[in-house]
């Protein structure tokens, strides 16, 4: 890297650090301002703290970053164009493309930063923050074990009853799994105390199996005698994670869980009604392109903060903030259009980030 693009790079990164710090800040203060008093009668370690303050913020990144971009962008721009860094670097025969690039990669950067960030760590660390803060604050003893957890593979006919889960070990205490038939009747059952997920495939100790047979025109349970006292079903393609997706039914749940969990929770319920079915595929399609507002935002940060440094500071700021909120807004809005079945869903997804990303590559032209 040239020194010009890292000094660029210095002079953006440090305004998007402190913007992002001071967001950051204000979410917990008001996030903390009703919980103070029970966090100072439980007294959590200092780790936990930690651990549910990042866990709590995680979702939030994909609004916190972009805002921050912005605003870093719009400082660093101003900077370069007040103090005449900009017509000097270009007098020199320095292109605005290259000048601006160190910037649009770290925009990218950001983007890439928060589908990781939505993908690995948001969705379980969101969820342990949430049952930390329901625990008042008290360490969590059991917080990924569950009890009578119930699940159903509409695609492969298939129903469990588990009594007690544990994600730790992916193990299961009294377990029960029903395979049925077109008019949901029982066609074999298979019970075990004990099961584990292991290397892919699912195992059962001192498993009892029992077929359903047409015997006299009445179908009678007929137990099946085991030779073994572990059974392995590799063929079973249900996982530890999609028992816990069946707890999670609400939209809050559905939009902090990974792109991985929403194919696999779809796929396993092809009889969802067409509503829900929209909810999920639009979800499903933002997780995808949300991250790349990081993108979109600093091309309206970029043109903006040299408007400000050549004419009014006033006017490029609340330029590019109305077109922030307004880049927003109508996510919202062609999103809600999308989800009541007025639109295409990918259309509601990539008309605004379309719109928007031509807005933002006039104006940077423009500055050329």
């Amino acid at each position: 890297m040239r020194i010009l693009s890292r000094y660029v790079l210095r002079e953006f990164l440090a305004p998007v650090c402190y913007c992002f710090l001071g967001l950051t800040l204000i979410y917990l203060v008001i996030e903390l301002f009703g919980e103070f008093d029970k966090i100072l009668q439980s007294r959590p370690p200092i780790g936990l703290m930690i651990a549910y303050l990042f866990g709590y913020l995680s979702p939030y990144l994909q609004w916190l970053l972009p805002a921050s971009l912005l605003m870093g962008g719009l400082y660093a721009m101003w900077q370069l164009a007040r103090h005449s860094e900009i017509t000097a670097m270009r007098a020199t025969g320095i292109g605005f493309g290259t000048i601006t690039a160190p910037m649009l990669w770290a925009a990218a950067g950001g983007a890439v930063l928060i589908a990781l960030n939505s993908e690995y760590y948001a969705p379980e660390a969101s969820r342990l923050a949430h049952v930390f803060k329901e625990n008042r604050f008290q360490p969590i003893q059991h917080g990924r074990i569950y009890q009578d957890v119930p699940y159903r593979n509409y695609a492969e006919q298939r129903e469990w009853r588990i009594a007690r889960l544990n994600l730790k070990n992916n193990s299961t205490d009294g377990v029960k799994i029903t395979w049925t038939d077109e008019q949901g009747d029982p066609r074999r059952v298979l019970t075990a105390p004990r099961a584990q997920y292991l290397d892919g495939a699912w195992w059962f100790f001192s498993p009892e199996l029992t077929e359903y047979q047409q015997r006299g025109g009445l179908t009678q349970p007929v137990p099946l005698n085991l030779a073994t006292d572990t059974l392995s079903m590799p063929e079973l393609t249900e996982r530890p994670r999609d028992f816990l997706l069946e707890l999670l039914q609400n939209d809050e749940d559905r939009d902090n869980l990974s792109l991985r969990d929403m194919i696999r929770y779809v796929k396993a319920r092809p009889r969802l009604t067409q509503d829900i079915k929209l909810g999920w595929r639009y979800a499903i399609y933002n997780r995808l392109v949300a991250p790349w507002a990081c993108l979109v935002i600093t091309l309206f940060a970029i043109p903006a903060g040299v408007a400000t440094g050549r004419q009014s500071a006033f006017f490029g700021v609340v330029f590019a903030v109305a077109l922030f909120f307004l880049y927003y807004a109508l996510t919202l809005f062609l999103g809600i259009m999308a989800k009541k079945d007025l639109i295409p869903v990918g259309v509601g997804v990539l008309l605004p980030h379309l719109v928007f990303l031509a807005a933002g590559l006039i104006l940077f032209y423009r500055q050329r």
